[in-house]
């Protein structure tokens, strides 16, 4: 019998993910196909507000288009099209960002009368994609991060980016209409998409990331309906780690922090982790320190110029000052932190992480591959960088692995 897989997160990791269970679709274990691709359900975070979805959101009152598109294109047979549909218009006018997919999704939103879920069938179809792509939710939101010191970010883009760099304690939901948030005194809960509970009610593996912490894989684990579905759930349940820490959300963390974060904010039981053991290229690693220093360098400078401002006018500021004294100090520490390569890579150490003492298994492999990849607004004169991504085929080389080992596990069990 073939597994059928649901998939949580978003955004590149998500993509991957779909990306190698598409090339292990016709594998078989015996008279069986190990993967049933038709059965396959892709859940996905709808809370993007930045680049090309977040004009459309704003100018169409929308859900964000661009990370159902990716995955569209993932899952297509049809390469010419899907191409097709990643294409990015690069001229400065009123297109330039957009791709076509983008823009076809939000014109079948506006046939179907608003209705998403059709729009995203309508595309999967012209595209011969096999497989669902499912919202998590149909509600308009806004993600917001609650950080260490109380403050609360809002939008998804702002979160990694922002000037306070206090870690984040929780991300939430408020809700959005017409392109505005609306503040409720009471705790605002996100309903889940009916289709995307159905999926989880049915999977026999859930796995969960890779992709962003707090912006791609937890803006699916905040909804009350999608995390009591996964807790009441008897399928296998892997949590695939990302490799490398990311400014602004995970600044180094180590597995466990990962683990920890997603068990704080949903506590759901978790079978599995899939961590990548290879060492990334000492050159891609220290681009990445690079450039986190420069990020680190040009706030401290900028607290510093704000300071000396406040200083030049008058003492009334001085409180003010202080204040931005702790943030430069605070700057500073992190910049040692970062300037060592191995923090910005994440790894398990066994003797001092004791997932296991927790049931958890952690399986460990080589996942990485490097790539090169466009940063967002290189169509206005942005530049390209070497990034460290999880290998699509290696990741479901390993997952299957994990699939065949917990299969016999459960054997094992039963002739007991």
């Amino acid at each position: 019998m073939s597994l059928k897989i649901a998939c949580i997160g978003g955004g590149s990791g998500l993509s991957a993910l779909l990306s190698g269970i598409k090339q292990f679709a016709d594998l078989e274990n015996g008279d069986h196909r190990i993967i049933d691709l038709d059965s396959l359900s892709a859940i996905v975070t709808v809370s993007d507000d930045g680049g090309s979805s977040g004009r459309l959101v704003e100018e169409f009152d929308m859900l964000p288009p661009g990370d159902i598109r990716r995955l569209l294109c993932t899952l297509s047979d049809a390469d010419e099209l899907a191409g097709l549909f990643e294409h990015r218009f690069s001229s400065n006018g009123d297109l330039g960002g957009h791709t076509i997919g983008n823009l076809l999704l939000t014109a079948l939103t506006e046939q179907f009368k608003g209705n998403f879920p059709m729009a995203i069938e309508a595309a999967s179809r012209l595209l011969s994609v096999r497989g669902q792509i499912i919202p998590v939710t149909l509600d308009y939101t806004v993600l917001c991060a609650e950080l260490a010191d109380g403050e609360i970010v809002k939008g998804e883009s702002t979160i990694p980016i922002r000037e306070n760099r206090e870690p984040i304690k929780r991300v939430f939901f408020e809700p959005r209409e017409n392109g505005k948030t609306h503040h409720y005194d009471v705790g605002y809960e996100c309903k889940a998409h009916e289709t995307a509970i159905e999926a989880l009610v049915n999977a026999d593996a859930i796995i969960i990331g890779p992709g962003s912490l707090y912006t791609s894989i937890m803006p699916n684990l905040v909804i009350k309906g999608i995390v009591d579905t996964i807790q009441r759930s008897n399928a296998l349940k892997i949590y695939v780690c990302n490799v490398m820490t990311q400014p602004g959300e995970t600044d180094g963390y180590a597995v466990t922090d990962h683990v920890n974060a997603i068990l704080d904010h949903a506590k759901i039981p978790i079978d599995y982790v899939l961590v990548n053991n290879q060492p990334a290229p000492q050159e891609i690693m220290q681009e990445y320190v690079r450039k986190e220093m420069v990020s680190q360098l040009t706030r401290i400078r900028s607290f510093a110029e704000e300071g000396l401002a406040k200083l030049a006018d008058d003492t009334e500021h001085l409180t003010e000052v202080l204040n931005l004294s702790k943030d430069i100090s605070s700057l500073s520490a992190e910049t040692m932190h970062v300037a060592d390569a191995s923090k910005v890579q994440v790894s398990y150490n066994p003797k001092i992480e004791k997932l296991e003492d927790d049931g958890i298994i952690v399986v460990e492999a080589d996942l990485i591959r490097d790539m090169v990849v466009t940063e967002i607004g290189t169509w206005l004169g942005g530049a390209q960088m070497n990034v460290i991504r999880h290998d699509p085929e290696k990741l479901v080389t390993n997952l299957v692995g994990i699939f065949k080992d917990h299969s016999q596990l459960k054997d094992k069990i039963k002739e007991k």
